[in-house]
């Protein structure tokens, strides 16, 4: 295998663990959104959004996780860095997920100024910082997963849910 599919390789293991997490909550949270529109009549398109969404997050706990600085405190308790990276990684997601709206909308509304007309407008932005309050509390659970896995290991992190081989 040459370097280019080693790598390649390397960052699709790296990035499944988030996504699959991701990809379930965000499954959980746009059927539950789907199931309550749905009894008054209006549809949404929850499968396509969860992946999409999903990948996005995936996508900024890869690329953000490699900051040098959200590892600044290896020996103090968990918690300093789980709060550093939950802090960082959710900022990253909110912008990314703005900009993901900003395109969407533009693609319904007739371009990008009209787009930010909705958005600065009548859009609809307490459904939008719920849906941030609960991203920030999942990047949190992942966080602190992660963080746990990395102190002790996957091999016990494993042997801890799975049992012994």
């Amino acid at each position: 295998m040459n370097k280019a599919a080693k790598k390649a390789k390397e960052i699709f293991f790296e990035i499944l663990p988030p996504f699959i997490f991701f990809f379930i909550i965000f499954t959980l949270m746009f059927v539950s959104k789907e199931l309550i529109l749905k009894r008054y009549g209006i549809a949404t398109q929850s499968s396509t959004m969860a992946v999409v969404a999903a990948l996005i997050v995936a996508k900024v706990v890869l690329i953000t996780d490699r900051i040098p600085f959200l590892n600044l405190y290896p020996r103090k308790p968990l918690i300093y860095n789980v709060v550093l990276k939950t802090v960082v990684f959710s900022i990253a997601t909110m912008i990314l997920m703005s900009i993901e709206e900003m395109f969407r909308l533009s693609r319904t509304d007739g371009g990008f100024p009209a787009a930010w007309e909705q958005m600065t407008g009548d859009f609809a932005w307490s459904y939008f910082f719920l849906r941030q309050a609960w991203v920030f509390m999942f990047i949190l659970l992942y966080c602190a997963g992660a963080e746990l896995t990395r102190v002790i290991g996957r091999e016990k992190v494993r042997e801890i849910f799975l049992g012994k081989k």
